[in-house]
């Protein structure tokens, strides 16, 4: 009687019952009911819903079934339908008393509006599962494993669309670690993210400040044959701007190539020294190769990278074969590529070929850079060929080149091992005249120096300015101070630096102990010597000293009874 009553004041065109009428008389909504309802309604409000279902006959589970169902099956209208699913997944959250939806169904109803082309609604609902549903102890890849099996359930229905704004979602909500980890995750699974959805990670991950993360993006879609447009290079070179390493790239490639070039050579130069720089050979090859078919990068600039390559590895063989093929294709060998050269050799000790290939630099009319003077400068300080280096350091000078850290540190560390501490010095001071910031290993090369020429002045002066800059002291720095100080028999500077050192919850060592141990014995201070091995065995039962130290001990505290001993 019901059905019929609603049937005559609610009836179609035709006198056919109404849906929700149906449903209203319905003792129980199955989801195979619900789906049915959804799809064929022209449009479901929450009255509605409320009028064709009971209150508390919908559970989470039906709401999954439901969206699933929906999912599932192409429908001629696709946009009534999932926004009638929207409605319902709405409605049903507040008709369970529950704002709390199951990351499946958020997952189905965001493919769902997908396939609709409702990117919009789709965006904000993912936007909320994952704010939802994310969390610092669960990872990202619990999330997108879910998001992908929704999209794998819905069958033949589905459309990688969504796939995409799961990548723009991340991004937007300024999480680019999960958006370069959910591009990894789709092109593992066969569906490469879209270029806009990798220049939306790119740009996340530029705001953030998280350049590495950007360079990975960059890397990934260039490896996966998705090439930059203007947006990606424009991206890419704000990555390089950001870290301060433009001018230098650029200029690099300005003398590869003899003149400046575009933005977009500049950027897969950066991304292909990044990927050198790792040692990735092999891929680096591959990428350079598909790069000139694609007419990317310049030959010239392809064929050097690849030489760069190859001498970073110590594949010399490798490198020389590719510089001969430059040469057949008509290429003249420029300054990056004998600088390449010149790095393998002196880094070989070959400080004779280097030097060969400089000369043949010149002849050539490629002008020698700074990393060219810093290479030969650190072969020859490291071979300990102390004129040759301050040759190429006065030539270097002269030419407005500044040494890097690394180089200034081998010449200091040759310099003192010569004995030239003062000349050391003084080169360390125009140096930094000149902006070179000093770190620790320049100061321990310059406090062996002192501790070789019995300055003790010195090593406590170079502590102190070492201080001053903020450079906090390790262990490292404390055995050589403390060397030092032996070495120039200042016992009791020595131990000032030891108490310092203990006072900063620096653990002392073996070895500092051996050192403070023997410098007393030597000073015929038994005594002394005694007490510093009664704190090193109670302090720490591992520390143990040198068979050396010890029988000097042993003899020197047997010297000291037998000079004491009344039968003497």
């Amino acid at each position: 009687m019901a059905v019929n009553a609603v049937a005559r004041r609610g009836g179609g065109l035709h006198g056919r019952t109404p849906a929700s009428a149906l449903f209203t008389a319905a003792t129980h909504a199955t989801p195979q009911h619900i789906s049915h309802y959804l799809a064929h309604q022209p449009r479901a409000t929450w009255e509605a819903l409320s009028a064709a279902f009971p209150a508390g006959a919908v559970s989470h589970g039906h709401v999954d079934a439901v969206l699933l169902s929906l999912a599932r099956h192409p429908h001629a209208s696709p946009e009534p339908v999932a926004k009638n699913a929207l409605t319902f997944f709405h409605w049903s959250a507040a008709a369970a008393s529950s704002s709390s939806h199951s990351l499946r169904s958020y997952c189905l109803l965001v493919h769902l509006l997908s396939r609709a082309a409702l990117f919009r609604n789709a965006s904000v609902l993912l936007e909320s599962a994952i704010s939802r549903h994310s969390s610092s102890s669960a990872p990202a890849s619990c999330f997108i494993d879910t998001f992908f099996a929704a999209y794998e359930d819905s069958g033949t229905a589905a459309t990688t669309r969504g796939l995409h704004l799961l990548v723009h979602a991340y991004a937007r909500l300024r999480l680019p670690a999960e958006a370069l980890e959910a591009c990894r995750y789709l092109a593992r699974r066969g569906v490469l993210p879209s270029l806009s959805a990798f220049n939306a990670a790119l740009h996340a991950a530029q705001r953030a400040g998280s350049f590495g993360v950007a360079w990975e993006v960059f890397e990934l879609m260039t490896l996966k044959r998705l090439y930059a447009n203007k947006s990606t290079v424009e991206l890419v070179i704000g990555v390089l701007s950001r870290e301060g390493k433009l001018a230098r790239t650029a200029a690099l490639v300005e003398r590869i190539h003899g003149k400046k070039c575009a933005p977009g050579i500049v950027a897969h130069v950066a991304l292909t020294l990044r990927m050198i720089e790792e040692e990735r050979v092999e891929q680096v090859i591959l990428l350079l190769k598909r790069m000139l078919q694609r007419n990317i990068l310049l030959d010239d600039i392809a064929h050097s990278l690849m030489v760069h390559a190859y001498c970073r590895i110590g594949d010399l063989m490798s490198a020389l074969e590719q510089c001969d093929d430059m040469v057949r294709r008509g290429r003249r060998l420029n300054a990056f590529v004998y600088t390449c050269l010149i790095r393998v050799h002196c880094c070989e000790g070959c400080m004779d070929k280097a030097a060969q290939l400089h000369q043949e630099m010149l002849s050539m009319g490629a002008k020698p850079y700074d990393a060219t003077y810093n290479h030969l400068i650190a072969g020859c300080f490291r071979q300990g060929m102390i004129k040759e280096g301050l040759a190429y350091f006065d030539n270097m000078h002269e030419e407005g080149f500044v040494l890097d850290i690394g180089s200034c540190n081998e010449m200091l560390e040759g310099l003192c091992n010569a004995g030239e501490v003062h000349r050391a010095n003084n080169v360390l001071t125009a140096m930094m005249d000149k902006g070179l910031l000093p770190d620790q290993d320049t100061y321990l090369s310059l406090i062996n120096g002192y501790g070789k020429v019995g300055n003790n002045q010195g090593i406590v002066n170079l502590y102190h300015e070492m201080e001053h800059r903020g450079l906090d002291p390790g262990v490292e720095v404390f055995t050589t101070l403390i060397k030092g100080l032996c070495q120039c028999g200042n016992l009791k500077e020595a131990e000032k630096f030891f108490i310092m050192m203990k006072k900063k919850t620096v653990a002392p060592t073996s070895d500092l102990y051996d050192m403070l141990i023997s410098g007393y014995c030597e000073k015929r201070n038994a005594k002394r010597a005694l007490w510093l091995y009664d704190m090193m065995v109670a302090e720490n039962e591992r520390l143990v000293p040198s068979a050396e130290t010890f029988m000097m001990l042993v003899r020197r505290v047997i010297k000291v009874k037998n000079v004491c001993s009344p039968d003497s």
